[in-house]
Formats: structure tokens, sequence, C-alpha cells
């Protein structure tokens, strides 16, 4: 009888197991966003068999929802608002707890179109792709840098993370199973060894995916005299200094935003050491470390790329940075041209890793990583540069990855979004090539041939723009425009106003009317507004490539004469600088929804000086006194 017992209890544990092992539930710890409006990335931080996911649509406002079967939210619920987006906004929840449903409502607008939206599985991440052509270009992207960026500026997207709780959603009796939903459904390829055969598992397995979002630094915390610095977007860093007096480690992260609470405050690492992150640039973050071994901090990319562990190298012994170790799949080398090489790992799981150049060498750290053959390595060479690379071992578990290099060797290391692979590009120069190079004139001359301005303002008739208080934007930007006419007409130029009087003109007829007049320049002016009063500034918009020195050139007189903040520049798909062949930009002149800016914009002062800002930018743009 007892043995009996014994045999039942067994079996009941056993199937328990099986039970539980069945039921694991899906972890989501991040939510990445693809500022070229294209990509929404979860994050997932365990494995699981299956991944099912029930889409359906939702109107008043227009949405469409997904469901993630058996996942939980490690995370707080949260909304993200975006601004110049087809999307509109995007909530992330704990839908329910019994079943274990995760709830993704992306809100979009009219032009938003749902047969493009396809979902897509990295491992356990989940990719909604929206451009799937953008999706299937190169999957990797720069985490470091020896160059400055050339890219000074937000993305055309931008996002605030607007809603910090959000109650579990009373919707959902609801939601309709529409003919769109059902067809996005259909669309999705149900292919892959890990996805589960039903028909509520649209998801596929992706492999390559380009994401291209700026990154947002919204925490800093302290461990053990080392920092961590977190966010959400693409992180990457530019080239690490030294600077004296006191001691002091520096370096930039491009095309990064970080949050106002934590700009510029002092975080404490030890008793004379502190970290401290600014907004060095409206579109650049510099990160300032006060130490007097300030040379033995080294950043640590994460295995999300969420966050930068700022790691002091005599502070790592004791500090657990990974769960699971990642053996290296495989390596290569290439030689690219002459004065560029190639070294490129494949590993089996996500890799944590950091870089660090010295004046003669080049370390990469791989903490979680094993299995580095360098007898095979040395049968893949294809490269002299490399060839003199060697390897030591990490404690507790890790390989040091060191390669010697030139004076005046430029980096450029990459990574893919799923941390699996590294790519480390090596330029040595030429030796004549480092004679003879110089620096480059600061301002290029352009076109100096340019005749005919187009100056679109924005806005008119019907269409009154942002308004407050009874005063309309169309106004304000008419009138500085013909400031601006009068001055440009004055130095010779053949001006030609969109608008001269209170009419409506379409976006259309605005881009045709620059086409057919032969426009060399396109300038739009427009006033800005904002859902709160606080919002306030001035920003200069472009979209395409040669419209980007103009648009620097011109910001950055306008920015320099008009007393209001700087917001930066901006790569926007707006639809006259989108669809106009000529260099094109958008100035946004101020916020009307700001009291204070709202009453200087009325002022002949301020319109006045905002006109001859943008002139004096297209006279130094062109290469005129």
């Amino acid at each position: 009888m007892l043995k009996k017992l014994i045999l039942l209890i067994f079996i009941f544990i056993i199937n328990f197991f099986n039970i539980a092992q069945g039921e694991e539930l899906l972890k989501i710890k991040s939510i990445n966003f693809d500022n070229s409006d294209n990509i929404i990335f979860l994050t997932a931080s365990n494995k699981v068999q299956y991944v099912n996911v029930k889409t359906m649509k939702l109107s008043n406002p227009d949405r469409i929802a997904f469901d993630i079967e058996n996942a939980v939210l490690t995370k707080p619920n949260s909304g993200w608002t975006f601004k110049n987006s087809t999307i509109k906004q995007v909530k992330l929840s704990q839908f329910t707890t019994n079943p274990h449903v995760v709830r993704m409502v992306i809100t979009y607008d009219k032009s938003f179109n749902l047969k493009k939206l396809k979902l897509l599985r990295i491992d356990n991440n989940l990719v909604f792709v929206y451009n799937n052509k953008l999706f299937t270009q190169s999957n990797f992207r720069s985490v470091y840098n020896d160059e400055k960026s050339t890219q000074n500026y937000y993305e055309y997207t931008t996002f605030s993370e607007d809603i910090k709780a959000l109650p579990q959603s009373t919707e959902q009796n609801n939601y309709v199973r529409t003919p769109e939903a059902i067809a996005i459904q259909k669309a999705f390829n149900s292919k892959g060894e890990l996805i589960k055969q039903t028909p509520t598992a649209p998801v596929s397995t992706a492999k390559e995916q380009k994401l291209k979002s700026n990154f947002n630094v919204n925490r800093t915390d302290v461990k053990r005299g080392n920092a961590l610095i977190r966010g959400i977007g693409e992180i990457a860093i530019e080239a690490p200094f030294i600077v004296q007096n006191p001691k002091r480690l520096v370096f930039d992260m491009p095309n990064t935003y970080v949050n106002p609470e934590i700009r510029n405050k002092e975080f404490v690492l030890s008793e004379n050491e502190t970290i401290k992150i600014g907004q060095f640039e409206p579109t650049k973050a510099r990160v300032v470390v006060t130490s007097e071994d300030a040379e033995k901090f080294r950043p640590i990319y994460s295995y999300d790329s969420q966050s930068i562990f700022l790691a002091h190298d005599d502070r790592l012994l004791g500090l657990k940075l990974f769960d699971r170790t990642s053996a290296i799949y495989s390596y290569q080398t290439k030689k690219i041209d002459e004065t560029q090489d190639a070294l490129q790992f494949v590993f089996t799981e996500p890799i944590i890793h950091s870089i660090k150049k010295f004046e003669n060498k080049v370390e990469i750290n791989l903490y979680n990583s094993s299995g580095f053959d360098h007898e095979a390595y040395q049968k893949c060479l294809t490269s002299e540069v490399l060839s003199k690379l060697r390897t030591e071992a990490l404690k507790p578990s890790g390989i040091k990855v060191i390669i010697p290099i030139k004076k005046n060797t430029r980096l450029n290391y990459q990574q893919t979004f799923d941390n699996k692979q590294l790519r480390l590009t090596i330029h040595t120069p030429k030796e004549e090539e480092i004679i003879t190079a110089k620096p480059k004139p600061s301002v290029i001359t352009k076109n100096p041939n340019v005749k005919t301005i187009i100056i679109d303002a924005g806005h008119g008739g019907s269409d009154v723009g942002a308004t407050r208080e009874g005063i309309y934007e169309k106004d304000i930007t008419l009138d500085i425009s013909k400031r601006l006419e009068a001055i440009l007409k004055k130095k010779g130029f053949n001006v030609l106003m969109v608008r001269s009087k209170d009419v409506y003109v379409s976006l259309q007829e605005r881009v045709e009317f620059s086409e057919n007049n032969g426009g060399d320049l396109f300038i739009s002016i427009h006033v800005n507004s904002s859902v709160t009063p606080d919002g306030n500034g001035l920003e200069t918009h472009y979209y395409t490539p040669q419209s980007y020195d103009f648009a620097q050139i011109v910001h950055k007189e306008f920015s320099s004469a008009i007393n209001s903040k700087d917001r930066g520049l901006f790569k926007s798909k707006f639809y006259v600088i989108n669809h106009t062949t000529c260099p094109s930009i958008l100035v946004e002149t101020g916020f009307i929804s700001n009291p204070e800016e709202r009453k200087a914009l009325l002022t002949t002062e301020r319109r006045q000086k905002t006109a001859e800002a943008i002139a004096k930018g297209v006279l130094k743009y062109l290469g005129k006194n």
C-alpha cells in the first residue's frame, strides 16, 4: 500500500512539472521603437517553445490590438505618444493574469496601411514591422565609432513615455474580428520549428533587422562604484577621451536625448568619484566620469542593448554580469580594401561585450563567451592586420580579444540587434594619407548660381494652422515670409511666394509651384504648437540628403539670433520638403501654444529678427557675405 501511494505521489509530481513546463510564461522585459516609423521590438528575457498572438481591430479611434498569450510584462504598464508618425500611440499592458495575456495596442492615423503590417519572431523577441523593405537590409548597426557622428539630428519620428501606469483594460468584450484583422492574421508567415501551428500563431522567424532609432536615457544607477545607464532605443557611443584638472573620462552618445529629471545630476560612485550625463547638444548626450582612475572605466553593452554598464576594471570581480554563457559559433576576417579590414564573430547566445581603444591596441572583452579556437582562426585568416590578434582568458568566464593597431587607426564597431553578432572594421590609413590629411573647411560653398528661391508661408485661407486665443499660425507665417522675401530680393535673388495673401494652397500645389517655377531653394515657414503651454523653442526640419547642409547652416544662424530654446535639427517627412527636388527646409519659428512665445511672435521685432536670421543662413549656405 505504501509503495502504491509513493508511486502515485511520484506520478503526480511528474505530471505537475510537465504541466508547469508546458505553461512556462514568456517574460517581456522591454520595448524598442524604430524612429524610421517602421518597427516595434518587444524583448523577452527567457526562452519558451511557443508564442501565440491574436490580432483585433478597433475603431474610434482606429487601432489594432495584439494579444500575446501566456505572457507576463516584467515592467510597469506604459504608453507612448508619437510625433510626426503614422502611428499615434502605443500602449503595452498586462491585460489579464488569468490567463496571462500581454496586450499591445497601436493607435494610427488614416494614412496607416494595415496590409503592410507584419509580425516576426527573432528567438523569443517579437518584431512588429510596418515596412518590410527596410527590415530586410543590413542588420548591423554601429555601437562605437572613432569618428564623430555626421547625423547630428533627431530622426523623423520622436516619442515620449507619457503614461506611467495604465489600468487593466475594460474593453475586452468590445473587440471585433474585422476583415482587416483577419487579413493580417492570414498574412503572417507561420513557418519555423518553434512556432505553434494554430490559427492564432501569427509569428515567423526573421533573420535580419535594421533599426534606426535614437536613444533616450531615462535612468542612471550606481552599483559598487560602477554606473548603469539605462534607456530605450539604439544605443551608441563615440570614442571616449581623458581630460585633466580634475581628471575625467568623457564620451558622447550621438542621437541621444536625456530625461530632464537626471540631466546634469551628479551620482556618487565613491568618496572622490562621480558620474553625470548631460544634454551636450540638442541631439547628443555627454557622459562625464570624474575620477583619478578615469582611464580604468569602460562601457559594457548589455544583452538587449538598452543599457551601458560603465565599469571600473578593478570593481568587476564578484559582480554577476550574465546568467548564461555564449559559445562562438563562427568567426571570419576579411580584407575590405587597401586600408580596411574586418573581424566578425557569430555567437550562439546574446553576448555581453565591451570595446576599448589604446594607443597601440584595441581590446574586445567577451564577458560571457568561450570557445575561441586560434588554430581555426589562423586557417580563415585573410588579413595581415588581424594576423597579430591574440586572446586572453577573462574571469570568471570570458575571452579578451587583443588586436595591435597603428597610430591614427580608426575603428567602427557594430552589432546586430539580437546581440549575437559583432563586427569590427579597422581603418589603417596609409603613411601619405596621414601626412597630407588636412581639416575640412567649416563651410563649403554651395551652388553659387542659385537664382530662384521659393518661400512657402505655411497654411492659409480655410487652413488656419495652429491657433490660440484667436491668433492664427497662417497670419504669423505670412508676415515672416513677406519680410524674408523683401530681404532676399534686395540681395538680388528672384524670390517667389507660394502665397502672398490669405488663401488656401494644398500641399501638392505648393510642391508643384516650386517645381514649375524652377526653384533652386525652398523655405517653408511655420509656427509650432503643443498640447501643453510648456513647449517652446526653435526647430529646423529637412528630409532629403542634399537639404542637410542647407538646414544645418540656416538653423545655426536662426537659433543663435532668436532668444528661445534651441530644439535642434530634425529629419522629418513633411510633404513639402519630402517631394520638392531642390534643397528644402521647414522652419518652426516658435510655439503659439506657449503664452510668452506667442506674445513674442506677435511683435514686429521678433518677426523681423526671424526673417533676417533665415536670410543670413541662406547667404552663408551660398557662400555669400
